[in-house]
């Protein structure tokens, strides 16, 4: 009788050590990072480019009275269309006085489903009291006026929320994931040859 050829040891991937789950959990780390960078970076975006919340809003020529609160050291003037006329306004101080809206410190536009909006002036307030807006524009004009004290650093802190969370979480994710896979990797890998060492010292007949 003869005997059967010797079979080359084998080794059921179940039996590795770390576990597959590994596997799962770094690849799932970095996808979350993904997700996590591509939505924030949208809310950002989406922050940045709403139109802002107006202290007062006026279409047209006319006047607005308002009210500002402590606190409130600029108003920015924002025109739509975005080439409306920005001299057409005069800000009403408290006291009666009229002050002119200069050039704003920094560009801002958005955009919405019907309307363009950009910051077309700035001017600095008398402290709280009762404002008034008053425009003298076209009929397809319009005029609002917001707080912009902290306008150009809120800006500077959107847009840089907006690329850490592209880049700097999607990175985390890949920097943490990514050493997860090597290293379960490289053990399921130190494992199988140290199994296959001790099978082929003893080989067994199919």
């Amino acid at each position: 009788m003869s005997a059967h050829p010797l079979r080359r040891p084998l080794v059921d991937p179940r039996e590795l050590r770390p576990r597959r789950v590994w596997y799962v959990l770094g690849t799932g780390v970095i996808t979350l990072g993904i997700l996590v960078g591509i939505a924030g970076f949208a809310v950002v975006m989406v922050r940045m480019l709403a139109p802002p919340e107006f202290e007062a809003e006026l279409r047209g020529s006319g006047e607005v009275t308002f009210t500002l609160d402590e606190g409130v050291g600029r108003l920015g003037l924002y025109a739509s269309p975005w080439d409306a006329d920005g001299y057409a306004c005069v800000l009403v101080l408290p006291d009666g006085q009229e002050r002119e809206f200069g050039f704003p410190p920094y560009s801002h536009s958005v955009d919405t489903l019907s309307e363009s909006w950009a910051l077309a002036g700035d001017a600095e307030t008398a402290g709280a009291g009762e404002y008034t807006l008053a425009c003298d524009g076209g009929a397809d004009t319009a005029f609002g006026v917001t707080d912009i004290q902290d306008g150009e650093r809120t800006f500077l802190a959107n847009l840089m929320g907006a690329f850490a969370s592209i880049l700097g979480v999607p990175l985390t994710g890949l920097l943490v994931g990514a050493p997860i896979l090597i290293v379960t990797a490289a053990r399921r890998n130190r494992h199988r040859r140290r199994l296959l060492g001790e099978r082929g010292r003893s080989p067994y007949q199919g």
